[in-house]
């Protein structure tokens, strides 16, 4: 009977976890995520994003919440600027274009109150911004839930994007 618990309660913890997986993001991927990210860098003369392995696994936690509560949300830190998006697509990439479309209603401006329609944008191109690292993983639903992470942040309240 003991053991039976134990199984049991083993379950209950490794369950959850069971229903996303994780999508591996090789170095090829890496490399179309960062060109990416850097094309609408170059066009607003900031420089290049490098990939980080610290905010890659950092990322991958996560995705793999957001995968299994089949929901997105920003996770409740300060240390790193985070984008999030989620899609039926398992073209990666489309994550950062989605969040580079976002430069149809960008305003360059301070950020205040008006950037909830283009911060995912400002973010990849915030000029102090130097690494990013991503992940993605699958819930249940098909849904792939793309996250990344940003050091240092950007989006910082009264300041302009560059």
């Amino acid at each position: 009977m003991k053991r039976f618990s134990i199984i049991l309660a083993f379950l209950s913890i490794v369950g959850p976890l069971l229903s996303q997986k994780n999508i591996v993001i090789d170095t090829t991927l890496q490399r179309r995520i960062l060109e990416e990210h850097n094309i609408e860098r170059a066009l607003v003369d900031v420089p290049n994003l490098g990939w980080s392995k610290t905010l890659e696994k950092f990322a991958k936690e996560w995705a793999l919440v957001l995968a299994q509560d089949e929901d997105i949300y920003h996770r409740d830190q300060s240390l790193y600027g985070e984008n999030i998006s989620y899609f039926y697509s398992n073209d990666l990439v489309l994550g950062v274009t989605l969040w580079n479309d976002e430069k149809s209603v960008f305003v360059y401006e301070k950020i205040g109150k008006g950037f909830a329609k283009y911060g995912h944008y400002s973010q990849v191109i915030w000029n102090t911004t130097t690494e990013v690292g991503c992940a993605c993983a699958q819930g249940k639903s098909g849904a792939y839930y793309f996250v990344c992470n940003y050091n240092p942040p950007g989006n910082v309240t009264g300041q302009k994007p560059y």
